[in-house]
């Protein structure tokens, strides 16, 4: 009790630290953190319910579900990298008007067509570029109406949004669902029009969602006075941690100068100018970083820890597309599927601070192995008790594990970074992900196809109102699966520990620049030495520190390849 007693103090002195750094700061920063919920909900709207729409609306059988699903994970990284120079030619006002223009329309076509062609079209081509682009663009806004006081506790508030869009996403998903199962029953609307159908209403809303952020973007200002700060951040190394702290991308770089307020006081403030000039960047000079990131063997060790833990990773897909469709045919048509994904949102939300302060001293790659167990043994609940509490079970033993594991992924990866190549080496990591997103969806299609199939839809307005809960679900079997597929990784690194753990740092500890609380998520000590445009992006730096999702992990691959650009815009020509 009192270890727990001091983590609380711990995190409630954090709170109040980090809170105390945003003091100040311009209205833009607020808005971004307004816009990352939006941007969530939809990202989790689409995610939990695309899979259930496909079948339940328009025939689509569950691989066939589970391989859109997939393509749809793919695309996200890969329109993101592909559309990624946008963000340079039209900065963050632009690069956010964009894309929920092409988001507003491209979410109501999904929610209203009645064809199984443009629906494909508009969900894989203009919704997921839109989708691509957002998170990535807000993390630049971050970084752009920040200082370096405040920036790694506003990161943490950022992502800290991501968790409670989930949350309020599986509320908002069973409200759809189950309350307005039939819409608003307009009796003189076809019963699968939009206004007569929950999960039409649901997308719907979203397309809103992009409305509200749209008109959120519009009030972005490029150009933003910053409050000076306060004191200097603590030195690593005889170099400024805030040195080491600056914008990604050139076109966004942050120059300070001291600028004169309206009122006339002349207070010191950093003031974002306008984006710079890019360079001219070369595959030649993409492919000899490359060949030197590929030379380390720290590189080797990240990437195959990368490669041990996607099935580790990839068991929140099941989450999100497995499970609901799951629920349904097993436990009936008003089975809580969002009540019991919210479990994990919430448990991460509260969770998180409390087991960063209480592990701060236990070295991140041993809470990487010890915690993927709890993630690994979560679904074996299903497996023994296939019944409703034990999916509860599921969720609470999942979300356990994650917060041990899942907040010390950045510090281990940061660990093996090369030198001064932390971005390329970051979208690197990211290609065992990338690469079974796609396999992973048609699993999941495949299990509930042999295992869980759908024999008495609900909710479908064409196929009448079915009861579901047939009980034809083999729950043993496709949780099975799913759980020793998953087991692999905690095993696999415990076999494999001695190569793929890093060496001992030579000097300072990971959360030198933290104190004895050990923040979750602190930059390592390596960071101090390299040149300030090629360091990764800055993660969280506080007890609000989030886990990794996919969705952070989309945006870290996306960040990975500006990064690498960065450094090179601003290398001497």
């Amino acid at each position: 009790m009192t270890a727990a007693g001091a983590a609380l103090r711990s995190v409630r002195q954090q709170l109040a630290d980090g809170f105390s750094t945003l003091r100040g700061s311009p209205r833009e920063l607020y808005l971004i953190f307004a816009l990352q919920v939006l941007e969530a909900f939809n990202y989790f709207a689409f995610s939990l319910l695309i899979p259930l729409y496909l079948t339940a609306e328009f025939g689509i059988s569950d691989f066939q579900a589970g391989t859109y699903y997939g393509l749809w994970g793919t695309l996200l990284v890969a329109y993101g990298i592909l559309f990624s120079g946008l963000i340079d030619l039209l900065g963050v006002r632009g690069s956010l008007v964009l894309c929920y223009l092409v988001s507003i329309v491209g979410r109501y076509v999904v929610a209203a067509t009645h064809s199984k062609t443009t629906l494909l079209l508009s969900w894989l081509g203009p919704v997921t570029i839109a989708g691509s682009l957002g998170t990535p663009v807000l993390t630049i806004g971050i970084k752009r109406y920040t200082t370096p006081t405040s920036r790694g506790f506003a990161f943490s508030l950022f992502y800290s949004c991501m968790n409670i869009a989930g949350l309020g996403c599986g509320v908002v998903l069973d409200f759809f669902r189950v309350r307005l199962r039939h819409g608003f029953n307009i009796a003189s609307l076809p019963a699968d029009s939009l206004l007569n159908d929950g999960s039409r209403l649901l997308l719907a809303s979203t397309s809103v969602a992009s409305v509200l952020a749209l008109m959120i973007s519009l009030a972005l200002r490029e150009s933003a006075a910053l409050p000076a700060a306060a004191a200097p951040e603590p030195k690593r190394g005889g170099q400024d941690v805030a040195e080491t702290r600056k914008p990604l991308l050139a076109g966004q770089r942050a120059e300070e100068e001291v600028c004169v307020h309206a009122d006339g006081t002349g207070a010191a403030a950093h003031l974002i100018t306008a984006p710079a000039q890019p360079t001219q960047l070369t595959l030649v000079n993409f492919f000899s970083e490359l060949g030197v990131v590929m030379a380390s063997r720290e590189t080797w060790k990240y990437l195959v820890m990368c490669v041990l833990t996607v099935n580790l990773k990839q068991i929140f897909r099941h989450v999100d597309a497995t499970m609901p469709k799951f629920l349904i045919r097993m436990f009936g048509c008003d089975a809580p599927v969002g009540i019991i994904y919210g479990i994990n949102p919430f448990i991460i939300i509260f969770l998180v601070p409390v087991v960063g302060a209480l592990f701060t001293r236990v070295q991140h790659f041993d809470m990487i192995h010890y915690g993927s167990y709890l993630s690994a043994l979560s679904p074996f609940w299903l497996v023994a008790f296939p019944q409703e509490w034990a999916a509860v079970a599921f969720v609470v033993t999942l979300s356990l594990g994650e917060s041990v594991w899942s907040p010390r992924w950045y510090d281990y990866s940061m660990s093996l970074a090369p030198e001064g190549r932390e971005g390329l080496f970051t979208a690197l990591a990211s290609a065992p992900l990338f690469a079974a997103k796609l396999p992973t969806g048609m699993l999941s299609g495949k299990l509930l196809q042999d295992f869980c199939p759908d024999t008495a839809p609900c909710g479908a307005a064409e196929r009448g109102a079915g009861s579901g809960g047939t009980g034809t679900c083999d729950a043993r079997a496709l949780w099975g699966v799913i759980g020793a597929i998953t087991a692999t990784s905690p095993l696999l690194i415990l076999v494999l520990q001695r190569w793929v753990r890093p060496a001992p740092a030579p000097s300072l500890p990971l959360h030198s620049a933290d104190g004895p609380d050990g923040r979750a998520g602190a930059p390592t000590a390596s960071e101090a030495d390299h040149d300030p445009a090629t360091v990764a992006p800055p993660r969280p730096r506080s007890a609000l520190a989030i886990p990794v999702h996919d969705l952070i992990e989309d945006e870290a691959a996306v960040e990975g390849v500006l990064a690498w650009e960065e450094a090179h815009r601003q290398a001497p020509r």
